[in-house]
């Protein structure tokens, strides 16, 4: 063979080479790779950027002022709180019969009311391009305060790489884009998702049954953290935010926009009543490993549910005074109403310290921007559980 047959032979084969190596290993493994491969859409910064510090960057291509947008934006509006609150979409306003513009979490949930651009910026009137600490240890981290615990206890393979807030999230999730929306989970609101990184997925097993069903979150997604039982009246009254504590080890599945999604919750009290708001909900928790079969298919709460038809998910311990609750995956059920058990506790009085125990409730559940898992859904959780569950039971 020649040197230039050789020559053209190896060089061949390295091009096939490079190409197989660019189709097995396209995952993220560092920040200046998403910068390098994967460019933002929508204004949103690389995570390059995120090691020389956050920057708001340039106005977008139609050279208006972001100060325009940011009025209807949800940072400004903080509509989100009004919309769960509101008693015409069945909120916790139906039972307190107190008007949002009257609580104080307002306060903090509508940074226009306390400070605007200064919340972030430090200055009413901070010229294009100033430079944000937008990440956790900064301006983010003072309101973010969910993240905050999630980064507390858990990884995620984003962080772990460098990557802050607006590595993922656009100019345009933080300043508004000049519309006005209901919720970050109204469609359109955040411009942020897997996909616009990892467009093309690996094609293992999990992900050839899976990915035209199964959202993302709901299998790599490893815990959210959920405010539990909090205290209306002392909000009330003292003007304080108070809850039996964060619950986590857990994560809810629900639908959103045809596929299962990971969900959270928020439990509140007033009086005697009490109430429970379900929702679509991304963590930031993410694993690179996802969850196992058996982890959706056979945990304690689908067992629980096949058992009687009824998922404890938070109960109070008579013996040690206590609320505990379950861990794992817990599918919201369609009969979710009162298939979902969550034990309440009551303050002795606001702004106290000794909990006793109060129903076993909720009065109500509330959903938005998701609906329950279907029944079909749930059968198939249910077919592996009980095989799980045959194998499991001691020999007669």
């Amino acid at each position: 063979m020649s040197n230039r047959s050789e020559k053209s032979r190896m060089a061949w084969v390295l091009l096939v080479g490079a190409v197989l190596a660019a189709s097995l290993f396209s995952g993220v493994r560092s920040a200046d790779d998403v910068n390098m491969e994967f460019p933002r859409q929508g204004g949103g910064l690389s995570a390059s950027a995120v090691s020389e510090g956050e920057v708001l960057g340039a106005p977008p291509p139609d050279s208006s002022c972001w100060s325009q947008n940011f009025a209807t934006s949800l940072h400004a509006t903080a509509q989100g709180m009004k919309t769960w609150y509101d008693e015409a979409n069945l909120g916790f306003e139906d039972f307190t019969g107190v008007p949002y513009d009257e609580l104080s979490c307002k306060s903090c949930h509508e940074p226009s009311a306390t400070g605007g651009c200064a919340a972030c910026h430090g200055a009413t009137s901070p010229h294009v391009g100033v430079h944000v600490d937008a990440s956790l240890d900064g301006v983010c981290g003072g309101c973010h305060s969910r993240q905050m615990a999630e980064a507390a206890h858990y990884s995620d393979v984003h962080r772990e790489v460098g990557m802050g807030c607006l590595a993922c999230h656009t100019k345009e999730d933080v300043m508004g884009d000049g519309r006005s929306y209901p919720s970050m989970l109204e469609e359109g609101a955040v411009d942020a998702r897997c996909q616009v990184c990892h467009a093309i997925l690996s094609q293992n097993p999990a992900h050839l049954v899976h990915q035209e069903k199964v959202d993302c979150s709901a299998c790599h997604v490893q815990s959210v953290v959920s405010c539990y039982n909090c205290h209306f009246e002392t909000e009330l009254q003292l003007d304080q935010k108070v809850a039996y504590g964060q619950f986590r080890d857990w994560v809810f599945l629900m639908n959103r926009n045809g596929k299962v999604h990971a969900a959270n919750f928020q439990a509140v009290k007033h009086g005697d009543h009490t109430f429970v708001a379900l929702a679509p909900f991304y963590a930031h928790t993410v694993s690179r490993k996802a969850r196992g079969c058996l982890d959706c298919h056979g945990s304690v709460a689908v067992r629980d549910y096949l058992d009687d038809g009824v998922v404890d998910v938070a109960w109070w311990d008579e013996a040690t005074g206590t609320l505990d609750h379950v861990e794992g995956v817990v599918p919201v059920p369609p009969d979710y109403g009162t298939a979902l058990r969550f034990d309440f506790v009551d303050l002795d009085e606001p702004g106290g310290t000794v909990w006793s125990f109060l129903e076993s409730g909720p009065d109500s559940i509330q959903i938005l921007f998701g609906e329950p898992l279907t029944d079909a859904q749930m059968k198939s959780l249910a077919l592996t559980a009980l095989w799980r569950s045959s194998r499991e039971a001691p020999p007669r």
